[in-house]
């Protein structure tokens, strides 16, 4: 049964590499969010400061690396060199699923080795829906929060996903009342988070309700979990979880979409923006239409594949960078004067916020 979990966590990693584990169609709609260019921006580059307070931190832009791996060797090599840039850039880190760690204590290295190594920001501890579903005891949490020193645990939303692998555990019956449960036995603060889908406004106002103090909104256009769970089932020879995961390839709230919903629905909780960013230029987006912090894992993971720690420093430089342009350009001189920028909304995004009454900030 270990070699199976294990087998499955580098799975998740090297599948979700491939080209065409990506959304093919559908995108995060962040193209139809034009930021208003500015002449004249009466602030020098060197001016602008991308500092931001997340989890009792302060940040020096932001940003995330978010929780992607765990509990293999391949994963412990990866969350050191994500943990390294973390604490270099003073950046957010997040984990992956620690449910594996809880299972077999043998694997709890590959996740406290970024404590380890970013002593001094912001860590995020990760567990699935199901398994709170399941019931998770106190020491349970504790162990959780303990392995990585976590500063929040992170409770991730995968129900796509689940239903579509052989082994999933697609069990969501009382997950509300079991997260209220978590919120009031965690020692450090909830956030729920999906990998993909996306978060309605319905769904983030019954989220907001457990007592969370953020959401991850996980929106479709970057990763597409079904595809995927695709190219497992078609290795395996799975035909009916194949055809299934071509079906539903596309499906999910787009990212841009998703911040706006979930934003008119709890505008008091930390918003954080993940699925499929992929620039500084997207994160400035994902922050004007809402966004508190920015989570970026593919394209930080493919870097660290392909070039180490060099190459996933030099990808989250140029995130942070790019943000602080997008600042400059817009005349913005903080992170606050920039949620004040003039923005414009097009195409299908427009239409959306039109049929489902939702507005910018």
């Amino acid at each position: 049964m270990r070699s199976v979990h294990l087998v499955r966590k580098d799975d998740h990693i090297l599948y979700s590499l491939q080209p065409n584990s990506q959304f093919q169609s559908k995108t995060t709609w962040l193209e139809h969010v034009e930021l208003v260019h500015v002449a004249t921006p009466e602030v020098d580059l060197e001016e602008v400061v991308l500092s931001t307070s997340f989890l009792g931190f302060e940040l020096a832009a932001p940003v995330m690396i978010a929780g992607m791996t765990g509990g293999t060797p391949l994963a412990k090599k990866l969350n050191l060199i994500f943990a390294r840039v973390a604490e270099e850039l003073r950046i957010a880190l997040g984990v992956g699923s620690q449910r594996v760690a809880l299972q077999f204590p043998e694997v709890r290295e590959s996740f406290s080795v970024v404590r380890e190594a970013a002593p001094s920001v912001p860590i995020i501890a990760n567990i699935g829906a199901s398994q709170l579903v399941e019931g998770l005891s106190a020491r349970a949490i504790e162990e959780l929060v303990e392995m990585v020193r976590a500063d929040a645990i992170a409770v991730h939303l995968n129900p796509l996903q689940e239903a579509l692998q052989r082994e999933g555990d697609a069990r969501y019956a009382g997950f509300l009342d079991r997260l209220h449960e978590l919120v009031e036995a965690s020692p450090v603060p909830v956030i729920a988070k999906e990998t993909g889908g996306g978060v309605s406004r319905e769904v983030a106002k019954k989220l907001a309700e457990t007592g969370i103090k953020g959401i991850d909104v996980g929106g479709a256009g970057g990763t597409s979990f079904a595809r995927g769970e695709g190219l497992r089932a078609f290795v395996r020879g799975d035909a009916l979880l194949y055809w299934l995961s071509e079906d539903f390839a596309e499906w999910g709230i787009p990212t841009a979409a998703s911040i706006l919903e979930v934003r008119a629905a709890a505008s008091s909780l930390t918003l954080i923006a993940t699925g499929g960013l992929r620039s500084g230029l997207d994160a400035a987006k994902a922050i004007r239409l809402g966004a508190d912090v920015c989570g970026f894992a593919y394209p930080v993971l493919r870097a660290a594949m392909l070039n180490g720690y060099e190459g996933a420093h030099a990808y989250m430089r140029r995130v942070i960078e790019g943000l602080r342009r997008a600042l400059f350009l817009t005349g913005s001189r903080t992170i606050e004067e920039f949620r004040r920028a003039p923005v414009v909304v097009t195409g299908v995004l427009r239409e959306w916020m039109a049929q489902r009454g939702l507005t910018i900030p």
